[in-house]
């Protein structure tokens, strides 16, 4: 006796660009307002004055449209801080192993330290992170020991002189979905206001 085994449909944005870049649109939105999301916390890359790599998880805060720029939170006295200070140029990268789905990011990065911006995100940032900018040790500096540098929760608001936000505007995207059938590989390219796809071999 056989058993045919009854594979999985597959989504609609499977073998549709469009739908796979309304796909892309939605997850970062998501992400942003989702903490259960795995488009929550992408890696973030920036390069060193060496040219290496530096890579860490950051919590995507929000996404701006028209150009497409997501939204991060960060100590402005952080080494990634200095990097893009240096080099704008980023990359950020997500994957979502419950859906099958990469996400990989090129973008242009800039660091907000005043202005509406900065001054409305640091209006929304909960007190006990608005604790974390305020210690006079800076992230990164050598210490003693773990607990070495506690913040001073009667003094969180003293910590807006040490935060910044970091706008990442994409300038490319690359969607990568798994699939037992064959995987869908897309890249799409900024035009303008516009995006451009087109299928790559995985």
């Amino acid at each position: 006796m056989s058993f045919t085994v009854e594979k999985p449909p597959l989504p609609a944005f499977y073998d549709d660009l469009d739908l796979t870049l309304d796909e892309i649109l939605h997850r970062l939105r998501d992400g942003a307002r989702n903490r259960h999301s795995a488009f929550h916390t992408p890696a973030v890359a920036t390069v060193t004055p060496q040219g290496a790599p530096d890579v860490r998880t950051m919590v995507l805060r929000g996404v701006d449209n028209a150009p497409l720029r997501l939204r991060f939170h960060t100590d402005k006295r952080t080494g990634k801080a200095y990097q893009l200070s240096q080099n704008p140029l980023g990359f950020c990268e997500i994957y979502d192993s419950n859906c099958k789905i990469q996400l990989r990011l090129a973008c242009d990065m800039t660091l907000l330290d005043d202005g509406e911006t900065v001054e409305r995100a640091w209006a929304q940032t909960r007190p006990m992170s608005r604790a974390c900018y305020q210690t006079e040790t800076a992230p990164g500096t050598e210490i003693p020991a773990p607990g070495a540098v506690v913040p001073d929760t009667a003094r969180i608001d003293e910590g807006r002189s040490n935060f910044a936000v970091l706008m990442a505007e994409i300038t490319t995207m690359e969607w990568l979905y798994l699939a037992a059938r064959g995987h869908a590989r897309a890249r799409f390219e900024r035009d303008g206001t516009h995006w451009t796809g087109c299928w790559l071999a995985p």
